[in-house]
């Protein structure tokens, strides 16, 4: 048997769920008495509610109408840009692997990590990485390529808490020749023996959406015979994610 309190956070939870999807029926713009003759809640708990949902940034409100807030957006869009992902970058990743033979990645950002999205097993063994794993933005030439593209969030925050002084500066200093090259290097900085090359994937306006990356065995793979190779591979990525938008 259900206690009280688990009835009374289901009861919540429901409330709240009838309302994000009365907005979204109505197209995402209602009234407060809109919602409640949807939802057959009362006008004050509607109101109640859609204060703390306004609050969490899951709706704004203006003077009349209360509308999805820009926290559904952004889940909708990191639900969406896996999904968007994996489709267009497979035939890439086939090309790529074609020509390298490497362990390959597509990754994007999650706070201060890279977290895979797609993982393509190369020579290396065992492998360094999986779909769905986590590798530090900081060290991996996956995190490098996007951080380089997004300075105002580098300085000073937790991305680079693990590092010392000296090693954030080495960091700040490659991102120049990153932006100007388009290409990132981890030289055994994440796991010992491991070289990877990544390049960043950005939207029309420069902000970095995912980056790809092939690594290898350090006594055994070039980066600079790499570093083109990822490089169109990020570029054809780019332009595939632009025209499956339009």
């Amino acid at each position: 048997m259900r206690s009280a309190v688990g009835c009374e956070r289901v009861s919540v939870l429901d409330r709240i769920l009838s309302i994000l999807n009365a907005v979204r029926e109505a197209g995402g713009s209602t009234t407060i008495a809109q919602l409640a003759v949807c939802t057959g809640l009362p006008k004050s708990t509607v109101s109640r509610l859609v204060g703390e949902l306004v609050r969490q940034r899951y709706l704004t409100r203006t003077d009349r109408q209360v509308e999805i807030g820009l926290r559904l957006f952004e889940f909708g869009a990191r639900a969406s840009t896996p999904r968007r992902l994996r489709a267009a970058a497979m035939p890439v990743l086939a090309e790529l692997y074609n020509a390298t033979g490497e362990h390959l990645n597509v990754a994007v950002r999650e706070g201060s990590d890279m977290l895979s999205v797609i993982s393509v097993q190369g020579r290396l063994h065992p492998s360094p990485s999986r779909a769905g794993a986590r590798v530090p933005s900081a060290t991996t030439a996956l995190g490098k390529a996007v951080l380089a593209f997004t300075l105002d969030e580098i300085g000073g925050t937790h991305i680079g808490a693990h590092l010392d002084a000296r090693q954030r500066d080495l960091l700040e200093r490659e991102f120049p020749s990153i932006r100007a090259d388009g290409v990132a290097l981890d030289r055994c900085e994440t796991f010992p023996g491991v070289v990877g090359v990544a390049s960043p994937v950005l939207s029309p306006d420069r902000v970095p959406v995912a980056a790809i990356s092939a690594a290898g065995p350090v006594d055994d793979m070039d980066p600079r015979r790499i570093a083109p190779l990822v490089r169109h591979a990020a570029l054809v990525l780019t332009r595939r994610l632009a025209s499956a938008t339009h």
